[in-house]
């Protein structure tokens, strides 16, 4: 009897994994679209991210316009500092006499200047590529620009940063130009046999070493600032440099780190950002675009942590905004940032010493036209005198030339060399080693904040959208609200009435409900023991699957899982606790559906694959789950810290759950939970 009935009910569950469904006559228990006819659910995840980021907009927009004085911009920008810091964790403590080890490698002599070819180590082991230009006639110490890389393979000898260097050096100043982590001669993960790069370099690169960060909720920007603010104190030790007129530029990621250091460093005298600014709301809609790692930072628009909050830093010191008329930062987004910030430089009294200029008809790039405003700029404010700009193109030296290191990396060049990769590594482990007793009080207080507590007071309301019956028992579709606007769906099967219910299983699957075939044998034998099994879809999966606004794949790099989960960040919560959230609805669901028939009844989660992390934590919190199992979980969060390729289905960032911070591993949530893993 037992067997038949399972063979009924794969057959059952068989069929509804694989055909069409319709929302009134049910066939099937995958949903048809728009919910079946109830609800849209492809632009839920997206619009509950801008409609919680529109309430911070709009607090900080009223914060800058109204600031009264010079005292209050202050308070302001300290304001603005201690919430950069938290959201970078801090900062490491860098080596502060950098050219006491600086090693000179080469020297290029070209016409009116020279080029030195630098290392120095801004940590123990983290060695900096650079590039010195110097003018060959000085009269007394010299104006200098520190120019940060933007995403470039080539760094700091990409042609367009090389011309800007040039025409900085011809127009007199000391230009530093350096390798930012994952370019030129600094990238991070490299094959310690063939010397390749095993993640891809640059943008590729920071966010794969960025999932590693997130876990003790730190940004892999830190050590981009510490290699920068490293470069400042050689730059500034250096005989031929005035260390009191000292500007920064860079485009594109470059941009981004002149804006982190126009906010942390005081030295910075003068900067121009050049395509790296607009406004979180501006990123928000355009949908397609990801962040990196570097400026995916943890509470961005909870911030206050907006471009123009970044701007509005850096009053009353000059500044100019650097824009491309056809840029992904879209110019819309960059006006608002600088409008927005001029109202802090009023109140700073210096509403002249902001400004912006935008390259007509051209793309993202440090541009001829950018190029010459940063010339023009630098020399009004760091030489007293208007500069006439330079009609050439200057000729470029190639990588080769420009090369510090003999092997082309610094990782293989020095043995005791250590990688950001290395660095993440030890700061999980620091982690560890100082973490609380995990508990299921502080679990919860870290993951589910109090203005989304686990018990809202919002009923569940779940509505059915259709039974089917059989020999073998009952199916249905049913949805309900998470939370305000976020819809969830899922499948129930139970038992036909004559076999009585003795468990419940929440059953977490890739793809949900769109993905049962696969579990199909495995649904049908657990009605068959009498089990109520519920596949449940988790905000953004299955039946309510986000829109692809992206070229990438699956939770992959540069995926709509990547994007989202990265957007959640900015707003200081992560994907990975929402989906949580949703599951302990999906528990209270079950439970109430079961309070008719045996309070005592044993629930339970099976969770396999990437969903398996979502039912790991909601068990670690609710703590009353019957004998929970999982599959498909790392054995430790400290794979991400292995140097091979991703493995996005195991560690990425909708996985990933920065509130944390490194106070709970896999195996402490397995032990809350009362769970077992599964290979």
């Amino acid at each position: 009897m037992m067997l038949r009935q399972s063979l009924l009910l794969l057959a059952l569950v068989g069929s509804f994994a694989a055909a069409p469904s319709n929302a009134l006559t049910m066939e099937t228990t995958r949903f048809s679209a728009y919910t079946d006819g109830f609800h849209a659910t492809g632009s839920q995840v997206a619009d509950w991210v801008k409609h919680h980021a529109a309430l911070h907009f709009s607090t900080g927009a009223a914060t800058r316009e109204n600031l009264a004085d010079a005292s209050a911009v202050e308070a302001y920008q300290q304001k603005v500092r201690e919430a950069f810091l938290r959201s970078l964790g801090g900062l490491p403590e860098r080596n502060r006499n950098p050219s006491a080890d600086a090693v000179e490698t080469g020297r290029l002599e070209r016409d009116g200047y020279h080029i030195r070819k630098l290392i120095h180590q801004s940590l123990p082991g983290v060695y900096v590529t650079s590039n010195l230009y110097v003018p060959s006639r000085l009269d007394g110490r010299a104006p200098a620009v520190l120019v940060g890389c933007g995403h470039s393979r080539d760094g700091k000898a990409s042609s367009a940063y090389q011309r800007v260097c040039i025409d900085l050096v011809r127009a007199g100043f000391v230009v530093l130009i350096m390798d930012a982590p994952g370019h030129g001669e600094q990238v991070q993960c490299l094959d310690p046999d063939t010397g390749k790069p095993v993640v891809g370099t640059n943008t590729h690169e920071h966010s794969f070493l960025q999932l590693g960060a997130s876990l003790t909720n730190h940004n892999v920007a830190r050590y981009f600032i510490a290699n920068a603010q490293s470069a400042l104190d050689l730059l500034a030790a250096l005989p031929e440099v005035d260390a009191e007129r000292i500007g920064m530029t860079g485009n594109s990621g470059g941009g981004t780190l002149t804006q982190y250091l126009m906010v942390l460093d005081p030295r910075v005298k003068a900067a121009m950002p050049t395509c790296s600014v607009t406004t979180r709301a501006s990123y928000l809609a355009t949908g397609s675009r990801v962040y990196d790692g570097e400026q995916n930072l943890f509470g961005a628009i909870s911030g206050p942590l907006d471009y123009a909050d970044l701007l509005a830093s850096f009053a009353p010191r000059p500044l100019l905004v650097g824009a491309a008329e056809y840029d992904f930062f879209a110019i819309e987004g960059v006006l608002d940032a600088v409008q927005s910030a001029q109202a802090v430089y009023r109140a700073a009294g210096a509403p002249d010493a902001i400004g912006h200029v935008v390259a007509a008809e051209q793309a993202h790039g440090f541009t001829t036209p950018l190029r010459r405003a940063c010339v023009a700029f630098f020399a009004r404010h760091l030489q007293g005198r208007e500069a006439q700009p330079f009609n050439d193109e200057p000729a470029v030296e190639t990588p080769e030339a420009l090369q510090c290191t003999r092997s082309g990396q610094v990782i293989t060049e020095f043995a005791d060399a250590r990688s950001m990769l290395d660095l993440f590594r030890d700061e999980w482990l620091a982690a560890r080693s100082k973490a609380p007793t995990p508990t299921r009080e502080a679990l919860t207080q870290k993951l589910l904040p109090a203005a989304q507590p686990p018990r809202p007071s919002q009923p569940l309301r779940v509505r059915r959208t259709g039974t089917q019956r059989s020999p073998a028992g009952v199916a249905e579709r049913v949805f309900f609200f998470s939370e305000p606007a976020v819809a969830v769906t899922a499948a129930i099967y139970q038992p036909t009435p004559t076999v009585a219910v003795n468990k419940a299983v929440l059953l977490l699957i890739p793809d949900g409900t769109e993905g049962q075939a696969p579990f199909a044998a495995e649904i049908a034998e657990r009605v068959a023991r009498g089990e109520l099994v519920m596949v449940f879809d988790v905000r953004g999966t299955g039946a309510v699957r986000m829109h692809d606004t992206t070229s990438g794949k699956g939770l992959a790099f540069r995926s709509t899982e990547f994007r989202s989960a990265s957007d959640h960040f900015m707003l200081g919560t992560s994907l990975a606790a929402r989906r949580t959230y949703d599951v302990l609805r999906a528990l209270e669901y079950l439970r109430g559906r079961l309070a008719g028939t045996d309070t005592r009844m044993p629930v339970t989660i099976s969770g396999h694959g990437w969903p398996a992390i979502y039912g790991l934590l909601a068990a670690a919190v609710d703590g009353h789950i019957d004998a929970p199992t999982f599959a498909g979980l790392p054995a430790s969060w400290l794979e991400a810290y292995e140097l091979k390729p991703d493995q996005p289905e195991r560690i990425s960032p909708s996985l990933i759950a920065p509130e944390l911070g490194g106070d709970f591993d896999i195996e402490d949530l397995l032990r809350l939970a009362g769970a077992t893993p599964l290979l």
